[in-house]
């Protein structure tokens, strides 16, 4: 696919007209819709959301396993592809990996989608209103950011909401589904890019939330509440720990286990009776 088929000239114009002085604003805005935002939220909005009447811990847990598992597709998708971002010349900010499709937007779509159909607040049509309005957002600020093109955004917003909607209709019986097509899709990601840092970390981290859903329902802790002292520090312990494998390549081997365990411990930590 030539950069020409993927409307080359939308983000070479939007990111041209983009004033230097904005630039860090647009990448603040952009981490609406980056790896770090969906698997931080998405486990607080588990955790903490059924004791404050968002959502049931359940489908906390539905939303949890579409968020994860969107990552996965996006590891997958973008090895199948492979296909390169825009030139340096007009990108605003240095971005490395393959650019299609999008991964902010693919994330945007399944976790803004996934909080539209799951969460019990607002009306459904303001819901699913307020989720498009975000997806569209991220999707403008990597169009504004030179890092992405036309292309990349709408396949990424497309995948994502395909894979929300499926797994949303995969798991209204079972939840463990999603979580078992996560875990799928990152061995699919394996097996296609290869044993590299970002399918073994999604591998890691989809299977150690499969085996923390197994205990949550094994023990019987759907109901139990999460306290906020014990929750935020393991959160941020485990999840700093698995950030800094992949910033310090760390090896396969700690990049896998340790996003395995911050998978288990976020997920099963209603176990932890408050």
């Amino acid at each position: 696919m030539s950069a020409l088929d993927r409307s080359a000239g939308v983000t070479e114009a939007l990111a041209g007209s983009v004033p230097e002085a904005l630039v860090p604003v647009f990448v603040v805005l952009t981490f609406l819709g980056s790896t770090w935002f969906v698997v931080t939220v998405g486990p607080a909005v588990y955790l903490f959301g059924p004791q404050r009447g968002w959502l049931s811990r359940r489908d906390g847990a539905r939303l949890l396993a579409v968020s994860i598992g969107a990552l996965a597709v996006v590891v997958l998708t973008k090895g199948l592809f492979a296909e390169p971002r825009p030139p340096a010349s007009v990108m605003r900010i240095a971005e490395h990996g393959n650019g299609f499709p999008s991964g902010h937007a693919t994330g945007a779509a399944a976790f803004y989608g996934g909080l539209a159909a799951l969460l019990d607040v607002s009306d459904r049509a303001r819901r699913y209103a307020a989720a498009a309005g975000m997806i569209v957002f991220v999707a403008f600020t990597r169009l504004a950011l030179g890092v992405h093109y036309l292309a990349d955004v709408v396949a990424g917003a497309l995948l994502g909401t395909a894979f929300v909607a499926v797994l949303i209709a995969l798991t209204r019986r079972r939840v463990g589904y999603g979580f078992a097509v996560a875990v799928l899709t990152a061995v699919a990601a394996v097996g296609l890019v290869g044993p590299t840092e970002d399918p073994v970390a999604a591998l890691g981290g989809t299977v150690g939330a499969l085996a923390g859903w197994w205990l949550v329902t094994r023990r019987g802790a759907l109901l139990n509440d999460v306290s906020v002292k014990t929750a935020l520090p393991v959160l941020a312990a485990l999840g700093g720990a698995a950030a800094l494998t992949l910033h310090f390549d760390a090896g396969l081997a700690a990049i896998g286990s340790t996003h395995s365990l911050a998978g288990v411990a976020f997920v099963a930590l209603p176990v932890l009776r408050r």
